[in-house]
């Protein structure tokens, strides 16, 4: 039951994270996709940029942090495994 719960917390954390990353990514995309529309540019290609912004970004974002969590997690397994059997 204790590692489940802990498995939980740990998955609640990331997806934390990545909601967290997402939203400032978001916002990025938003200021400098519409902000140029002050300077004439047209709705749609605001539109588009906004979502290839928000593509590009967004994407090896939530690739990296979770590729580093996972690994992270998976590293400190294997340590805390070797540390029980060397004791």
């Amino acid at each position: 039951m204790n590692s489940i719960k802990k498995f939980l917390k740990w998955i609640f954390g990331l997806l934390l994270i990545n909601f967290a990353g997402l939203i400032l990514i978001t916002l990025y995309s938003a200021y400098y996709s519409f902000g140029t529309m002050i300077f004439g540019v047209h709705t749609e290609a605001a539109i588009k940029d906004f979502w290839n912004t928000e593509f590009i970004t967004a994407v090896p974002f939530i690739i990296g942090v979770n590729l580093l969590a996972i690994s992270t997690a998976l590293f400190r397994m294997y340590k805390n495994k070797k540390k029980k059997t060397l004791s």
